[in-house]
């Protein structure tokens, strides 16, 4: 398979996610009762309700009504916003930027102590300072990150009153929020590192590096971690899915003005295009995260790089 199939797939891929999320939408409206009261405002009259279902041809056969959603999907018009009046779309995209402020960083603050605390566990396996770790990367592992949340507003909001407890203005506001992202990811990631490494400084390359005399270090980084990063690459794309999914939770809960407290504003106010267009950005966006992750894998490991090249 070439480099130009490979895209190809992938870009099919993404069309194939676009349109199940917007089948699911379509599904999903039309089981819930009649799409047109849901697509009105609450408490809207008869007059209002029978306007919309004009406007947004539900007196058409259900399958035109299937491909216009897809067609709405593929130019990015869900319509307007209940609450808001303004373009759901437009609304998705201005709330995306607040939430990715608490992923991205936390991710990569993730990967870092995880890839440090990870490695030197591997290396220390038998030490009681790698096992001590470990251990406490299992510990945070088994809390839940919201209740996290709640210890972290208590003690430095509450308590010491050296951070806002809820709401997005500022840099402070975004450090409780960081924080447990940052737990949640890196307390996986140590683990998944830890093991990935270990594996490596047992296979045959690494072994024979070894025998030819060369230095602990320089057998770690251009024989072993060659071989453990693209598998950590590979679930920095699920973690990102992970994290994703935890600010449904995470927003709401710190009032936190971003996609995910949006999109369950969105469901408790009956707000439905907004609700279509912020699983459709969240949808989408993870999609072409996991899709970035598989290609930078293949081009870190030289066995997926020429099975791609063949």
């Amino acid at each position: 398979m070439n480099v130009l199939d490979y895209l190809w797939r992938k870009l099919l891929l993404l069309a194939i996610v676009i349109v199940g999320v917007t089948t699911f939408l379509f599904a999903i409206s039309r089981m819930s009762g009649d799409p047109a009261v849901l697509m009105s405002p609450p408490e809207s009259s008869d007059a209002v309700i029978d306007a919309t279902r004009e406007r947004l041809g539900l007196n058409a056969p259900l399958l035109v009504q299937y491909f216009d959603s897809i067609k709405g999907a593929f130019t990015f018009d869900f319509g307007t916003s209940f609450v808001s009046k303004v373009d759901s779309g437009t609304l998705a995209i201005d709330r995306l930027v607040p939430s990715l402020s608490i992923v991205i960083p936390s991710i990569l603050l993730a990967a870092l102590l995880a890839a440090c605390i990870g490695t030197y566990a591997a290396l220390n396996q038998a030490n009681k300072r790698g096992r001590a770790l470990m251990a406490g990367a299992f510990i945070l592992d088994g809390i839940p990150y919201f209740i996290l949340a709640l210890m972290l507003v208590l003690i430095f909001a509450i308590t010491l009153g050296w951070l806002p407890a809820t709401g997005s203005k500022g840099m402070l506001s975004l450090v409780i929020p960081v924080t447990v992202l940052t737990v949640q990811g890196f307390s996986t990631m140590t683990r998944l590192t830890r093991g990935q490494l270990i594996d490596a400084l047992g296979q045959g390359p690494v072994t024979m590096a070894k025998s030819k005399g060369l230095s602990p270090s320089t057998v770690l980084v251009k024989h072993a971690m060659p071989l453990a990063i693209p598998p950590l690459v590979a679930f920095l794309g699920i973690l990102f899915s992970l994290m994703m999914g935890s600010l449904l939770i995470l927003e709401p809960l710190l009032n936190y003005a971003g996609l995910g407290q949006l999109l369950v504003r969105s469901v408790s106010s009956r707000d439905f295009p907004t609700v279509q267009a912020c699983v459709f950005v969240m949808a989408v966006l993870i999609t072409v995260v996991n899709i970035a992750m598989d290609a930078v894998v293949r081009i870190l490991d030289p066995r997926l790089r020429t099975k791609v090249s063949a």
